[in-house]
């Protein structure tokens, strides 16, 4: 039976972080298969993961916990078959339940290891009225407050509460004998996404088998568009982009390629932050910019 973790968390959380740093730190002697799953046409995370991990598959179109659920069934049956993981880890896309995806991990036979859902401290109060980023809390048994190194000890304490209280509302539950899934959970704080050895280390996985699950359906208010970039462009040219972003953009990432600079450029805008620290030094690809557009 496979080990598996499955990664869920709201748009910008930090979830491809957590996974750059859990290879270099966790599993570098380890034969690690990830998929990702991001929707529209273009998987920014897939490009990324890439060069930490040997294999990596991307499902980008549409959701694996509604409209491509077969599709993930068959990716991680094929990735067993021709890669014999042992471990397999699951990013969900940022407007993901993950409880349907531990139903088919389950199914295939997997090993739920644990459900680590990111929480983004500085902007959860942004977000924190959004139903898919309830059901990610109540969905998982490892909370990980992320990038607390931009929030003071009092915004800290209240998104602790507030996360808290979310986990324990809306707690995944048996359909039928109403019994939770998790009957705890574990709480980090962190930045940059980084955890100790513990998260990997079994300790959190699900003893149970899940049947039937109480969950409600979601819909997803978000559209995308992609801009492509035929040459390299001025840093200064990217931060005007940013800056004429209308106010319904909440996400944009992508891979660019710089003038008077090496190496590709990976790109993380989200709430207002811009993050532009991690590079690409074998990209050859074209330079892309995707943007997320909320309809609410």
């Amino acid at each position: 039976m496979t080990p598996a973790f499955i990664i869920t968390g709201y748009l910008g959380s930090g979830k491809t972080t957590l996974l750059l740093n859990a290879a270099r730190e966790h599993f570098s002697e380890k034969r690690v298969a990830v998929i990702v799953n991001e929707l529209g046409e273009v998987g920014v995370d897939g490009k990324i993961l890439k060069n930490a991990y040997s294999e990596v598959l991307e499902l980008p179109e549409g959701c694996i916990c509604c409209t491509i659920h077969a599709e993930f069934e068959k990716a991680i049956r094929e990735l067993r078959e021709k890669y014999e993981p042992e471990l397999l880890m699951v990013e969900t896309s940022g407007s993901a339940e993950p409880f349907p995806v531990m139903i088919s991990l389950q199914n295939l036979g997997c090993i739920i290891e644990g459900v680590i859902c990111l929480i983004d401290t500085k902007n959860f109060h942004l977000y924190s009225q959004e139903d898919t980023a309830k059901h990610q809390i109540g969905s998982s048994n490892v909370l990980v407050l992320n990038k607390t190194d931009l929030v003071d000890e009092k915004t800290l304490k209240q998104v602790e509460d507030s996360v808290v209280d979310i986990w324990n509302r809306y707690l995944l539950r048996n359909l039928f004998t109403n019994e939770p899934v998790f009957r705890s959970f574990k709480l980090y704080k962190t930045s940059f996404g980084k955890l100790p050895p513990e998260v990997f280390s079994g300790v959190f996985a699900l003893q149970k088998k899940l049947y039937h699950l109480n969950s409600e359906t979601h819909s997803h208010n978000h559209a995308q568009q992609v801009v492509y970039f035929d040459e390299p462009i001025d840093y200064n040219e990217l931060l005007d982009i940013i800056n004429k972003l209308p106010p319904e953009v909440i996400r944009l990432k992508g891979i660019l390629k710089l003038k008077d600079f090496p190496e590709a450029l990976v790109v993380n805008y989200s709430f207002g932050n811009l993050d532009t620290s991690y590079t690409l030094p074998h990209y050859e690809g074209k330079s892309f910019l995707v943007l997320i557009q909320s309809l609410n």
